[in-house]
């Protein structure tokens, strides 16, 4: 028989992804460091409030595209509700998987509508920022870089999941959630400080660095063999 105790017991590292492979940079890691132990309060309240992994990303969604409009305030106090509804946001994010690794409520459809709702959120979220500090600082040829920028974030994550499609990954170190989750906290320091320029200038420099990286790792270095026919 189950215990209430049994209902909100919990195991950190049981709940976190496996290690992240050894030759991702050290900063990577500040997401495990810093986000995680805060979402696994999240966990126990949810664990008290039987709530299960869908119900947490859903929510995750929702803060996060509330924050995405309070960067359309166009304000450094609109930026800082911004930053702290999308901090929200990303640990509702990390809090859904953590709870369904933790109670072994794995779905393949949670997993999908979590990789689904992140992506949109990713658009809004970024776009947003954009245009917010657009309105601030009036800055249009930045604007143009911003939306530029925008373009190829989101395309990266689509050439990252075309990769792991193509060599057939069903599981993976949760890198990529980590990269987002660093992201997002950086979003929200640079809002505080309003200092949406740099992370926006960030986001610009990933995604023309990262994209000819992974081309020339994955597809000419680490070419996957073919199948056996």
């Amino acid at each position: 028989m189950e215990t209430p105790e049994d209902k909100t017991a919990f195991d950190l590292k049981a709940a976190l992804k496996p290690p992240l492979p050894a030759r991702l940079p050290k900063f990577v890691q500040v997401d495990r460091l810093v986000n995680r132990p805060i979402a696994a309060l999240i966990v126990r309240a949810a664990m008290r409030l039987n709530l299960r992994p869908n119900h947490l990303t859903a929510a995750a969604f929702v803060v996060s595209l509330a924050g995405a409009a309070a960067f359309l305030g166009g304000s450094h106090r609109s930026f800082i509700a911004a930053g702290l509804l999308i901090y929200a946001g990303t640990l509702l994010d990390g809090a859904d998987g953590m709870l369904a690794r933790s109670r072994d409520m794995c779905t393949r459809f949670g997993a999908y509508l979590d990789l689904y709702l992140d992506r949109v959120t990713d658009f809004f979220v970024l776009g947003a920022m954009a245009t917010g500090y657009y309105i601030q600082s009036g800055r249009l040829y930045f604007y143009f870089l911003s939306l530029f920028g925008l373009a190829a974030y989101m395309l990266q994550m689509v050439l990252y999941y075309l990769e792991r499609e193509y060599k057939k990954a069903q599981t993976g170190s949760g890198a990529s959630g980590d990269f987002r989750g660093l992201v997002y906290l950086g979003v929200f320091g640079f809002a505080v400080a309003d200092r949406l320029d740099i992370v926006i200038a960030i986001l610009l420099c990933v995604p023309a660095l990262n994209i000819p990286y992974r081309f020339v790792r994955h597809w000419l270095i680490g070419r996957p063999a073919e199948p056996p026919r």
